[in-house]
């Protein structure tokens, strides 16, 4: 039976969903200074993010939201694309070639990479999915669509600074809401959930591995976040401008 969406849905789920792994961290002790080790990916990411991952896939199934959630029209606009994936690419790649691999083993590695995995598809599937869904049947505005989806991807991460973080979280907010425009816009651009998923994952992976050999961020690195960003915000304009209707009905199977 399909459910039709509801504005209490969409911020259910995500306070769920990020009680859930605020509760893991609490029980666990994760401290965020240490999250990249394997034991905590293991404790702090996998295994709550995995039994996040069934939940929300069972809760797509029986609502038959995943065309809505995963799919919408495409933009025909390749410029967008490249000056938003451009910078992202270069940000990824560069954080992976400073990344201490030797010292981090195939075994470390391969756990980073399933624990990223996973955080892409869950922030991906409650944020700029099942979220975004609830907010274009609730909202008379993709603008506001994009601004809540991202303000709230970018306020889970507050909670941080309860795990080592401290005033830090604060910046992370920040960085997290800029980020969340970029992804909301691989969504639009692009007509699918799952490349989203994908450049979220490589984005906090690279990110991680890099921070796992204590190295600072190269000037080149610096520059790709920082265009990162700023063509995130020049083309949400451009695409906003371009389409500023609410996209309800985000896909028809039929």
């Amino acid at each position: 039976m399909r459910l039709k969406p509801h504005w209490v849905i969409g911020p259910g789920i995500y306070l769920a969903y990020a009680g859930w792994v605020a509760a893991a961290w609490a029980f666990f002790g994760i401290d965020y200074a240490s999250l990249g080790t394997s034991a905590n990916l293991l404790r702090g990411v996998i295994l709550p993010l995995g039994l996040a991952a069934l939940a929300l896939c069972i809760f797509n199934g029986l609502a038959q939201w995943w065309p809505q959630t995963t799919r919408e029209p495409r933009m025909h606009a390749p410029m967008y694309q490249l000056a938003l994936a451009l910078p992202m690419c270069a940000f990824i790649a560069l954080n992976i070639q400073g990344a201490d691999w030797a010292s981090m083993g195939l075994q470390h590695a391969l756990v980073l990479a399933g624990a990223m995995l996973l955080v892409g598809f869950c922030e991906e599937m409650v944020h700029r999915g099942i979220l975004l869904v609830c907010l274009r049947h609730a909202l008379g505005s993709e603008a506001w669509v994009w601004f809540w989806s991202s303000a709230l991807f970018g306020l889970m991460h507050a909670s941080n600074a309860f795990f080592g973080l401290g005033a830090a979280a604060l910046l992370q907010v920040v960085l997290a809401f800029c980020a969340g425009t970029a992804l909301y816009l691989l969504r639009r651009l692009t007509g699918s959930l799952w490349v989203a998923m994908l450049f979220h994952a490589l984005w906090d992976f690279s990110s991680l591995a890099h921070a796992l050999g204590h190295a600072t961020q190269s000037g080149a690195a610096v520059a790709a976040l920082g265009a990162t960003y700023l063509s995130a915000f020049v083309v949400l304009v451009l695409v906003l401008r371009k389409r500023p209707e609410v996209v309800i009905n985000t896909y028809d199977p039929s």
